[in-house]
């Protein structure tokens, strides 16, 4: 479990771009995304070392673990490659339970489910998450999980209203970093709600202009 978890703080910490993304979809369903990109110190560093051949060092470090844990990766090469490592849940609480890279930062993560509304909690993030603390430390972390349903109340420091994707971002002065998210899983979230009620509302003030100025104009003839 250490080394699947190793391999993201280890990646952040040595000049590459981790982006973690977390859907859950249809139906309840989850799915797991991170996207490892190298930076220019990372390559800097490895400056003899072709960019897709220091990728795959890593892949090849942790691919055995990775496989072990469910996880799948792919090594996208050209100029600009990337690591992709990918995980499919059947529900919520699959997740919550399986998930090595998201248990491993906290300390308890709390499931409830009343009715429909449906409530992830976390409690105690702990960034060591090795027993070698200056290395594997973690300062800077962007946790985006994208939902399907009507988000009801949550403590996202970022959030895309187009998408409906919740930024949990932690930052090397965050005192207390914690995940609150909540939705409603009978209602889907629609991104055209607020379009269709932006022109139902204009077109409700144009009819009701038209009335008052309709009325005014028969009552000066009479």
């Amino acid at each position: 479990m250490k080394k699947v978890l190793i391999i993201l703080s280890c990646l952040i910490l040595t000049g590459c771009n981790v982006k973690y993304n977390v859907l859950i979809d249809d139906g309840l369903k989850v799915s797991e995304n991170i996207m490892v990109e190298g930076d220019e110190e990372l390559y800097d560093t490895y400056y003899k070392t072709s960019r897709n051949k220091v990728l795959k060092n890593f892949l090849d470090m942790y691919n055995s673990d990775l496989e072990q844990n469910g996880y799948s990766y792919e090594l996208v090469k050209g100029e600009y490659p990337h690591i992709k490592i990918n995980k499919d849940y059947n529900n919520i609480g699959d997740y919550l339970d399986n998930s090595k890279m998201f248990n491993g930062y906290f300390d308890k993560i709390n499931y409830n489910k009343d009715g429909n509304i449906i409530k992830i909690e976390t409690q105690g993030f702990n960034p060591n998450i090795s027993d070698d603390p200056g290395r594997f430390y973690v300062s800077d972390l962007d946790i985006a999980i994208k939902c399907f349903y009507k988000v009801t109340n949550h403590n996202a420091s970022e959030v895309d209203e187009k998408t409906n994707t919740y930024h949990f971002i932690l930052k090397s002065d965050t005192e207390d970093f914690k995940i609150l998210l909540e939705f409603d899983s009978s209602r889907k979230f629609n991104p055209y709600l607020k379009t269709i009620l932006t022109i139902f509302v204009s077109l409700l003030i144009i009819v009701l202009v038209w009335i008052i100025v309709y009325f005014l104009n028969r009552k000066k003839k009479i």
